[in-house]
């Protein structure tokens, strides 16, 4: 996970705050899941679809 000063270098924003950066940076771990997630699900129902599976 990214710490807060990984965060704020990536983000380039010198006026946002400790906590907005923090809740930016858990927003977008909690979207990269639901991403692999869906990517997850996604392969497993091609894999499931091939002929001999």
């Amino acid at each position: 996970m990214l710490n807060l000063e990984q965060v704020k270098k990536i983000l380039n924003d010198p006026a946002i705050s400790d906590s907005e950066a923090l809740e930016i940076r858990d927003h977008l771990y909690s979207l990269a899941e639901i991403i692999f997630e869906q990517w997850q699900s996604q392969r497993e129902n091609d894999k499931a679809r091939r002929p001999g599976h």
